[in-house]
């Protein structure tokens, strides 16, 4: 039988239960992220964002970026229609800007400092990066989307990132 963690209970291969999904949330919670949020524009020139954790680089040449989009997700609708966003990376004291965007409410931007980007999507003054992107490819997997994007500019300002770790915000230094 597989070895038992001390902090939970392992579930053996063999024992044919499929993975629960507040079993992987729960497993994936152990590795910490940073915290980003991906804005676009839509052709009607609504806006949207979301907050997110499921991004990576892809490629130096040419500079790629992977996201991950929820399927049921407005932004990702307009990523779709404008084949374009902007990747922000949060600061550490941004957990309530991340929040704005993480909730269902309708205007995310209002009070949010923002300019319109080289790619047409809004971009979110004061954050520690921001990458303007063109969408190369979209694909499905399960209940989220990937989209791989080419990076076309960049603005790094700078600063501690804010970091997700265990279901809470966290930041270099507070022992996550």
């Amino acid at each position: 039988m597989d070895a038992q963690l001390s902090a939970g209970a392992t579930v053996p291969a063999d024992e044919g239960r499929a993975l629960s999904p507040s079993d992987f949330r729960r497993f994936a919670g152990q590795f910490a992220t940073g915290v980003a949020v991906v804005t676009a524009k839509g052709s009607r020139g609504e806006t949207s964002g979301v907050t997110i954790n499921a991004v990576t680089s892809l490629s130096l040449d040419p500079p790629l970026y992977l996201v991950c989009l929820d399927n049921g997700s407005n932004t990702l609708d307009l990523v779709r229609d404008s084949r374009a966003f902007a990747l922000h990376f949060l600061a550490k004291d941004q957990s309530e800007l991340s929040c704005v965007f993480a909730s269902k409410q309708a205007d995310k931007f209002a009070g949010v400092s923002h300019a319109v980007g080289v790619t047409g999507s809004p971009i979110i003054q004061g954050v520690l990066a921001v990458a303007e992107c063109v969408v190369s490819q979209i694909s499905v997997m399960g209940d989220h989307t990937i989209v791989i994007a080419e990076v076309k500019a960049t603005t790094v300002n700078g600063g501690e990132p804010l970091l997700y770790h265990r279901g809470a915000y966290a930041a270099l230094g507070d022992g996550a």
